[in-house]
């Protein structure tokens, strides 16, 4: 299987509109090699990380700064902003522990102070977004089913009753579908997992349409099965098969995309480590 399929796939294991392409790319302008960009809910910030998901950094999307938040190893997988927009929740492990040992930690952007949360479970990111979250969705590593959790009632259940080992959920923003991964396929599940999942594409997804009608993500290729030799960004419609490549270029390497405001994506180039952003256009 692909690069970042297998190592997302070994993070779990060890722990808007009718849009059909991208206009011009505006390359963000700073300096280092990032990726997994992941923008603030009002726009403003955005979380990015550097190779093989290792230290967090924050992006002022106005400024064009970055700030070093974090150099562990892995810490770059799984964060996720507070729907307040001043706090981001990550994991963190020690230099000689598993990433199933990793622990939780909030950090205000205002006053720059980060917080052990032992309350919560690294498995609940990114779907734990503050204590208003109702519910959270994760993988039992045990078992490599998605759950979810009732977090004021403590009521656990299956989401996906089906064979196979998943991983990388993620909870719409109505809180009623789910997206996970089985192998490279993407299926989206309800919340309550009764009706049957529904094939959406392959690839990784990586975020939800402001009104959960479509899934951003991308699906990279492989031509030894190691190295990635090319990367597109895709559009995943979220009740049907019907998925739309949103990028067709071999200069860039488009991976990691994350919605920016209205129409507006912003994406990882993984040869280069720049980040750009782009508009959706009909």
């Amino acid at each position: 299987m692909k690069k970042n399929l297998l190592y997302i796939s070994m993070l779990f294991l060890g722990i808007c509109g009718h849009a059909q392409k991208l206009s011009d790319f505006n390359r963000v302008n700073v300096e280092g090699f990032f990726t997994n960009p992941v923008v603030s809910p009002d726009g403003t910030h955005a979380l990015l990380t550097g190779e093989h998901f290792k230290g967090i950094y924050l992006l002022d999307l106005a400024k064009n700064t970055v700030q070093k938040i974090s150099d562990k190893d892995g810490s770059g997988y799984g964060y996720t902003w507070d729907r307040n927009n001043t706090t981001f929740y990550f994991k963190e492990k020690g230099d000689k522990e598993f990433f199933a040992q990793s622990r939780v930690y909030a950090y205000d952007v205002a006053t720059q102070r980060r917080e052990l949360k032992d309350d919560i479970n690294h498995t609940f990111l990114p779907s734990y977004q503050g204590k208003e979250t109702p519910v959270v969705v994760y993988t039992n590593l045990m078992t490599l089913k998605i759950e979810a959790k009732d977090l004021a009632t403590e009521k656990t259940w299956v989401i996906t009753n089906d064979e196979g080992q998943f991983y990388n959920a993620l909870l719409s923003n109505d809180g009623k579908k789910v997206a996970v991964h089985n192998g490279a396929d993407i299926f989206v599940y309800d919340l309550n997992g009764e009706n049957k999942p529904v094939k959406v594409g392959t690839g990784i997804a990586t975020g939800w349409s402001a009104d959960d009608k479509f899934l951003l993500g991308f699906l990279d290729e492989s031509e030894d099965g190691h190295s990635v030799s090319n990367s597109e960004l895709y559009l995943f419609d979220t009740k049907a098969f019907k998925p739309r490549k949103i990028t067709n270029t071999e200069v860039f390497t488009e991976m990691f995309p994350s919605f920016y405001g209205k129409n507006k994506v912003l994406f990882a180039d993984d040869k280069t480590g720049r980040i750009f952003t782009s508009e959706l256009k009909n």
